[in-house]
Formats: C-alpha cells, sequence, structure tokens
C-alpha cells in the first residue's frame, strides 16, 4: 500500500509561514509570561515580612522568623563587628531602633525591576537596599547626631538572608553595608556596633 501526498507551492509556502511563525511566536510569549513571579514564592514572603519589620522599630517583630540557630553577620569583614545570634542581635536591633523615630529598609530598583532576587539553590533572598530614616533626639545616641546637625541617617546595604529550605525561618541574614558610611556612624557614636 503506497501513499501519494502531493502538495501545491502554495501550500507549502503556507505550512512554511505557518511553521516560521509559531517558531518565532513562542520564545516571545515564553519571555513576555516569563517564570512565575518571585512574589509568589514563600521565601520572598518572607523576606518581605522581615524587611517590614524594621519599620515596627520593635526587635521582637524583626526575629519573629528567625530559626532558633539564627546569625546575622556585618560586611565587609574590616568594619570589625561581630557575628550575633539571636539573642544579641534582638538587643543590638533595639539600640539601632532607638535612634530612630522611624525606620525602613527599601528595596531599590534597578531599571524596571527591583533588586529582589531569590537563589532557590541555596535557600536565599539577595536585595539592595536603601535603608535609614528620622533620628530620634530624644534617646541619648539619637541626640548625638541631632547635635551634630544629622536628622535623618541614609545609607545602603545589600541583604543576602539565607532561609530554611520551606522558606518560612531566617537562618542567616549577611549584610553587606557601606562600609564608609557605618565607620561614620561608628566615629560619632562610640560604641555603636559593639553591643
Amino acid at each position: 500500500m503506497s501513499s501519494n501526498l502531493n502538495f501545491t507551492q502554495s501550500e507549502i509556502r503556507l505550512a512554511t509561514a505557518a511553521l516560521a511563525t509559531i517558531l518565532f511566536i513562542t520564545p516571545a510569549i515564553y519571555y513576555l509570561r516569563g517564570t512565575p513571579a518571585q512574589e509568589e514564592t514563600r521565601h520572598v514572603r518572607t523576606f518581605r515580612k522581615y524587611i517590614r519589620a524594621y519599620s515596627t522599630l520593635r526587635p521582637q517583630a524583626l526575629t519573629a522568623n528567625a530559626s532558633r540557630d539564627f546569625t546575622h553577620v556585618v560586611l565587609p569583614s574590616a568594619l570589625q563587628v561581630p557575628t550575633r545570634t539571636l539573642a544579641p542581635f534582638k538587643m543590638h536591633a533595639g539600640m539601632i531602633f532607638s535612634l530612630f523615630t522611624d525606620f525602613q529598609m527599601i528595596p531599590q530598583r534597578s531599571g524596571r525591576d527591583e533588586s529582589v532576587h531569590l537563589c532557590k539553590e541555596t535557600n536565599t533572598v539577595i536585595a539592595h537596599c536603601k535603608m535609614g530614616g528620622k533620628v530620634n533626639g530624644s534617646s541619648d545616641k539619637g541626640k548625638i547626631l541631632v547635635e551634630g546637625g544629622i536628622r535623618e541617617w541614609w545609607t545602603e546595604c545589600v541583604l543576602f538572608v539565607r532561609m530554611d529550605e520551606g522558606g518560612t525561618r531566617v537562618v542567616e541574614v549577611r549584610e553587606f553595608v557601606n562600609s564608609a558610611r557605618a565607620e561614620e556612624l561608628k566615629k560619632r557614636l562610640d560604641g555603636i556596633f559593639e553591643d
């Protein structure tokens, strides 16, 4: 049994054009649709909760999703800030928060995209953030800044927030800070990072 398929030249051209269109459109649809938004991942939601907690000025809110073996590291290491476990981090956060009447940790944009990225292989959310706020002139250390003419303090950092596999517990925060601004704050407020 033999089959004899005959196509006209116009049918071949139409089939070729249709195939070329499909081959062209498929990557465009994939690119425009993209991968599922990182917003939908548990890791990124936990990260957003973590950075929103800065504005509460409450160490308990900042550490609400911390694991028992939580650590906080300030980089670069030239600043010689000690690595903190959960209890010392809470104390340090309380001291930093006492400097402010309001404080924000704001992810910055890179072009059209916000600079918040999830590395699935390491369960780490990475973000370039602007951080700071209005200085509290009523606190002892804040008064030193206000008397020095500083009513607001802003700087930037890159956060590396590593979580457990499920993305619900913060295991480690590595905060790569603007070392010049950190040194300036350290000089103005002796002992600010040692607590």
